[in-house]
């Protein structure tokens, strides 16, 4: 039997539509590959590329890629980018499509351009205008994603994470990896069916370690278990986008059994819908306000054990100064402020050099919703260009660049500067720079979810703080034009 032969690319960006500016192509290019450049960076990690990989070198299958075009979580991507990297798509599937049995697509589907509203689901189109309809193609998505039925009648199956924190990328890659080659071997004949139960989650609530997110993916896993059931995914989307298939979408794949793939994404939409406030923040969350959340961080500090964790879950830039500020003006000891982006404060930084005093304006470098630079001065600890390979559950073996990166004592502050966008999701960012987490009585996270993986173990507790920030749970304060009447709570409430 000849060695099963699948095309494999990857098209990837969380679109905060309303923010201002474009992503371009140059800031996809920082992180995108072409080629066999694809697989040799993706193997051994934490990624559904990483995962087809495993999957078909175990079944002796052969990967020819493509390209994979990661562009991060910013504002709407320009139209040059889409333009860009499908027609590096249609080319090199055109190129391959007369020897692959397959596709194998790695998307985030939360993306949103200056014209497209769904463009994953258009650049899947655009593939099947290659390869056409006969050949099986699988797609993951992010568990953030918004996706509508549309997707169905371009993809064989669809396979969405099923953590957040997302320290199951590679088992989602190896899902759809595995899925396609019994297909293949003729073994299943993959059904899909997909339910919105139309509600909007703001990301904080999406957690899959606590209720409710806990809840519902525990049902995705119990339907799981069901003899005919391929797969389950329950996709919470991306809420700071406005679009059309904006919000939740459970997906069930069966093998050649409609009626029950139905009946699986009409059970989650039940049970979403039953804990929809809870899922929006409109029940009694615990957030806090930002003069509240620090005062309760300290107070809380005194007699934790392990490190209080503060959570400024609202920043999607890592620039915003609200936490920030408040730390200084309380006087906060013994606080670490890991990855805040700011390059030019960086590059001021590390030009002044470990040992000297330097005073300047931090934060605040994207001018919405940030709150403003912060004037701070401190001793200089650390200097130099903040490059490491990952070790933390996400980013296991990834390369992680920072660019030059500082680190200031500024009273009881330890900041950390960087140059290049990122977040603090693992302790990479701390003890692969000379320190431990356990030298802090408090730590600042700007992630929302990812950070769980690490610190609801290295954290006494996690005070989550609702500052302004670009993404805040309170989704009135946008106004979204394109999402359908009913979807709650953007254009339904009760």
């Amino acid at each position: 039997m000849s060695k099963h032969k699948l095309g494999v690319a990857g098209f990837s960006h969380e679109t905060i539509t309303f923010w201002p500016g474009l992503t371009t192509r140059e800031d996809f290019e920082r992180t995108s590959y072409h080629g066999a450049e694809l697989l040799e960076k993706a193997r051994g990690t934490n990624s559904c590329v990483g995962g087809f990989i495993e999957v078909c070198e175990r079944e002796d299958a052969e990967l020819l890629p493509v390209c994979g075009a990661y562009g991060g979580a910013t504002e709407t991507v320009a139209d040059e980018v889409y333009d860009f990297y499908v027609g590096e798509m249609r080319r090199g599937f055109d190129e391959m499509k007369d020897e692959v049995d397959g596709v194998l697509l790695s998307l985030h589907g939360a993306m949103a351009t200056e014209s497209r509203q769904d463009p994953e689901t258009d650049a899947v189109r655009e593939v099947r205008e290659i390869v056409g309809y006969d050949m099986p193609l699988m797609v993951t998505f992010d568990l953030h994603a918004n996706k509508d039925q549309a997707i169905l009648r371009e993809a064989t199956a669809v396979f969405g994470y099923q953590s957040s924190p997302h320290v199951d990328m590679k088992n989602t890659g190896m899902r759809a990896a595995d899925a396609m080659m019994r297909t293949l071997r003729g073994e299943i004949k993959p059904t899909v069916a997909l339910k919105k139960p139309g509600i909007v989650v703001p990301s904080v609530f999406s957690a899959t370690t606590v209720s409710p997110g806990k809840d519902i993916i525990d049902r995705v896993h119990r339907w799981e278990r069901k003899p005919g059931v391929v797969d389950v995914s329950a996709l919470f989307g991306f809420a700071w986008s406005d679009v059309r298939p904006l919000g939740m979408g459970m997906v069930a794949v069966t093998d050649d059994d409609p009626e029950l793939a139905q009946e699986i994404v009409d059970d989650l939409c039940e049970l979403a819908w039953s804990r929809r406030k809870e899922l929006t923040g409109r029940s009694e969350a615990a957030l806090h306000g930002v003069e509240e959340g620090v005062r309760l961080a300290m107070e809380k500090a005194k007699k934790a054990e392990k490190p209080m964790v503060i959570l400024d879950h609202a920043d999607r830039s890592n620039d915003t100064t609200y936490v920030l500020r408040e730390l200084l003006r309380q006087g906060a000891q013994r606080t670490a402020f890991p990855m805040l982006h700011d390059p030019d404060a960086a590059k001021k930084i590390v030009e002044a050099g470990v040992g000297e005093t330097v005073e300047l304006e931090v934060g605040a470098t994207t001018g919405w919703r940030d709150g403003g630079k912060v004037r701070v001065k401190g001793e200089v600890l650390w200097a130099g260009e903040g490059k490491y390979i990952g070790t933390g559950p996400m980013r296991i073996n990834q390369e992680t660049n920072l660019g030059p990166t500082g680190i200031l004592q500024v009273g009881g502050v330890w900041l950390q500067v960087i140059s290049r966008m990122s977040s603090l999701i693992d302790d990479d960012p701390i003890k692969q720079f000379g320190y431990r987490p356990e030298d802090f009585d408090i730590i600042v996270s700007k992630s929302k979810t990812h950070f769980r993986a690490v610190y609801e173990a290295i954290g006494e507790e996690i005070i989550i703080i609702d500052a302004p920030g670009q993404c805040p749970a309170d989704l009135s304060v946008f106004q979204y034009m394109n999402v359908p009447d009913g979807v709650y709570p953007v254009n339904l409430r009760d």
